[in-house]
């Protein structure tokens, strides 16, 4: 089922970028992935800083129950860091709290203007609680502020085919996600979903399709 699929693959490509998102407005650069142009806002934290960090996420990915409130205080110390916000972000939507990981999202949000990830897992949150249209804002805004974000289209591409239909924005998007590279095993499927919405498009007349963006 593909509504199972897109949360699982936005869990899998998160979940590996999260490590990137510790300075992600502290520095000019950071992860290639994740924080690319992020703006400089404040210093870059320190080595110790970051060892902690990875320390403490390590721990929880590990599956260390101690380790998340850990994180809990080391976010407070740290609040101008995303990363930490982020981690717990996953970890409250993981454990069904949507409202506790929307608030963090949020946070790191504030913190972090330029992370596309932070909104594409809003966008997630969004469509799981049925606000396409916050789901719809949501994802664009993380392509809007990271065009190479692959996850973000793919979950725009989910939306417009299953739950706004509009199958040629989905194409499109669909399209895009192979072309940046999404993950290999990943892209084989949606080369299938690709192909199938191109023989439905184009056997939909015009005018229809037209209808289908208003």
């Amino acid at each position: 089922m593909r509504p199972g699929w897109i949360d699982r693959l936005s869990r899998t490509v998160l979940v590996a970028l999260v490590a990137g998102t510790l300075g992600a407005c502290a520095t000019p650069g950071g992860s290639k992935d994740l924080a690319a142009g992020s703006a400089a806002v404040a210093a870059a934290p320190s080595p110790e800083v970051e060892g902690r960090y990875a320390s403490l996420l390590a721990r929880h990915q590990a599956g260390e129950a101690a380790a998340l409130n850990e994180l809990a205080s080391f976010s407070r110390e740290h609040p101008d860091l995303a990363g930490p916000l982020y981690t717990l972000a996953l970890a409250r939507a993981g454990a069904g709290d949507e409202a506790g990981a929307a608030s963090l999202l949020e946070q790191a949000a504030a913190v972090c203007s330029r992370c596309g990830p932070v909104w594409n897992r809003l966008g997630v949150l969004a469509r799981q609680q049925g606000r396409f249209g916050d789901a719809e804002q949501a994802y664009q805004r993380a392509i809007q502020l990271e065009p190479g974000y692959a996850a973000a289209y793919f979950n725009l591409a989910v939306l417009y085919e299953l739950y706004v239909p509009r199958p040629e924005l989905a194409l499109e998007n669909y399209e895009r996600y192979l072309e940046i590279g999404g993950p290999a095993a990943d892209a084989r499927d949606v080369e299938k979903w690709a192909a199938d919405l191109r023989r439905r498009v184009n056997a939909t007349p015009k005018a229809a399709r037209a209808d289908s963006r208003s």
